[in-house]
Order: C-alpha cells, then sequence, then structure tokens
C-alpha cells in the first residue's frame, strides 16, 4: 500500500507526461494553439483530481502483477479518459472526425505509457507501507 503523497507525487508526474503528449497529439491534428492550449489545460485539470481518486481506489483491490496494471489502464484510459478527453475535443474543436483523431491517438499511446510507468513506480519503494 502507498502513502498518499506517494499517490500525490505519482500524479503530478503522470499529468506533466501526459500534458506533453496530449499538446503534441493535439497541435498534430489541429495546428491550433489556442485549441491545443484549451483541450490540454481542461483534460489535465480534471485528471489531476480524477487520477488521485483512481490510485486511491486501487488501493482497496487485491489483484497484483501485469493483471493489475492492464485492468488499471483500461478503466483510467479507455473508460475514463476516453470519455472526457472526448467531450472536451467536441466541445473545444467542434469537429467529430478531430475529437476521434485526438482521442483514440492519445488514448493508444498513453496505454502503453501507462502500463511502462507502473513498472517504473513498482521498483521505487518510496512512500510505501
Amino acid at each position: 500500500m502507498e502513502s498518499k503523497i506517494r499517490s500525490a507525487v505519482k500524479s503530478v508526474i503522470w499529468r506533466l507526461v501526459g500534458v506533453i503528449l496530449l499538446a503534441s497529439v493535439t497541435y498534430f491534428y489541429t495546428h491550433k494553439w489556442i485549441q491545443t492550449s484549451w483541450i490540454t489545460f481542461l483534460h489535465h485539470g480534471v485528471f489531476l483530481f480524477v487520477f488521485w481518486l483512481h490510485e486511491r481506489f486501487w488501493q482497496h483491490i487485491d489483484y497484483t502483477g501485469l493483471k493489475r496494471k492492464i485492468i488499471k489502464a483500461i478503466i483510467y484510459e479507455d473508460i475514463l479518459g476516453m470519455y472526457i478527453l472526448g467531450v472536451i475535443c467536441l466541445i473545444v474543436t467542434g469537429h467529430v472526425q478531430t475529437m476521434t483523431k485526438i482521442t483514440l491517438s492519445y488514448i493508444g499511446i498513453k496505454n502503453l505509457i501507462f502500463i511502462l510507468n507502473e513498472f517504473c513506480w513498482d521498483k521505487i519503494k518510496w512512500q510505501t507501507k
């Protein structure tokens, strides 16, 4: 089990990775800095809190190993991430096609990075019980 401080640090680091990735993906499809900024700011503002809640929730689940990492990634990235990012992208861009491209690209890349992130944090024993 990890401490609340560890969950908070993981959340901040994960947001930084996500900000860079989402800004890159969004700008790739829109070529507009204002839309890129709004989508990135709104998504990561919401998900700073969502990730912390997600980490705290998983402190009470007994799954271990790769199975745990895959289930966490699916719930966080695919279910929560896709819907919330999709809504934000649609509101900001007004285009279903652009929303779909940004959301699917971002979620796909983030799934791979999320599992890598979990493996890295498993090696770091700071603030674990």
